[in-house]
């Protein structure tokens, strides 16, 4: 435990106070955020923040790597920080589409066999890694669209994976989790100030990364998979509706749109902070609710499957709810 605190003291720290170096570079190179028909905000913003963030996920991981000897903590490290890279490539430069998904395939590939063989773990985890990888770094990119979101949400995931792996006598994992949280927690003053900057690209993709590289980890490490997929599940239910919603309309899905839950509950009244915050409270119960169906007795895990169904449901019906109050 005194490691997983020593690394995520490092994170934090690393993640508040290089943003004092990287906020003018960022200026300098014009690297903005410039809005459009997607886009939350209505002034041009400073983007590229997650830069900063992947240095303390590098700095808390390689820490906490050196101390308990872990050979699958610098993999995690890895894979985050060239997720990140991919990011900031196309934060800068951009990259067409094909090739930004198939240098995920080929990281997903290669970082999952090696935890694989490292671990040894069964390989058919390899196909799971790989899709776990590409399709998750692309909903956090897609849910990246409020001031807030996605540090909380990489706050409160790693929090979860870290408190996972403190119950299981787990110091790589608690580490692990416990890095994650605090560098996109250290992003989170930043993003909320009135000069505020945003995570961009290479901060998306590097908590999409670094939450499914941490969650292989733990799971080759004995930690239930059910336990692991509940504080993510109401990402993945907004940005798979979302994206089934959007084709049944005959849209194009690579076009940038408002159309996320998170998006239209900010746009119905909630601002920024008011759907984030739903989001994060949603996210917390799907979180808890999951552990109780990975660890309680059949009753109680017949009743925690349904209130993570109800939990989804109200999220996804949340804005016409708040629409239907707002008339009466």
């Amino acid at each position: 435990m005194t490691t997983a605190l020593l690394a995520g003291v490092i994170a934090l720290v690393v993640s508040l106070a290089s943003q004092l170096v990287i906020r003018p570079i960022l200026i300098h190179r014009s690297i903005v955020d410039t809005p459009n028909h997607r886009s939350m905000h209505v002034t041009p913003t400073i983007r590229g923040g997650g830069i900063g963030v992947a240095i303390a996920v590098a700095a808390g991981l390689g820490t906490a790597a050196v101390l308990l000897h872990s050979l699958p903590l610098w993999i995690v490290a890895a894979v985050a920080v060239l997720n990140a890279a991919i990011g900031a490539v196309e934060d800068v430069a951009g990259l067409p589409v094909r090739v930004r998904f198939g240098l995920q395939v080929v990281l997903g590939l290669v970082a999952t066999w090696v935890l694989v063989v490292s671990m040894d773990a069964t390989f058919w985890w390899i196909p799971l890694g790989i899709v776990a990888l590409v399709a998750y770094t692309n909903i956090a990119n897609f849910m990246d669209g409020l001031n807030g979101i996605s540090s909380m949400h990489g706050t409160i995931v790693g929090g979860f994976y870290a408190a996972l792996g403190a119950a299981a006598g787990l110091p790589g994992v608690t580490a692990a989790g416990l890095v994650v949280a605090s560098a996109f927690l250290g992003f989170l003053p930043w993003n909320l100030a009135k000069r505020r900057m945003f995570l961009g690209d290479v901060g998306s993709y590097l908590l999409g990364g670094s939450l499914v590289a941490v969650a292989i980890y733990a799971a080759f490490s004995g930690i239930s998979f059910v336990a692991l997929i509940g504080p993510v599940l109401v990402y993945v239910a907004d940005t798979g509706t979302t994206i089934l919603a959007r084709w049944r309309r005959g849209e194009a899905l690579h076009e940038a749109h408002r159309s996320h839950v998170y998006q239209r509950l900010a746009a119905a009244g909630l601002g920024h902070l008011g759907a984030t915050a739903v989001v994060s409270v949603s996210t917390v119960i799907t979180g808890l609710l999951g552990v109780v169906v990975a660890t309680a007795a059949l009753p109680l895990q017949i009743l925690a499957v349904i209130g993570i169904v109800v939990v989804l449901a109200c999220y996804l019906l949340s804005p016409r709810l708040l629409a239907t109050a707002s008339r009466l």
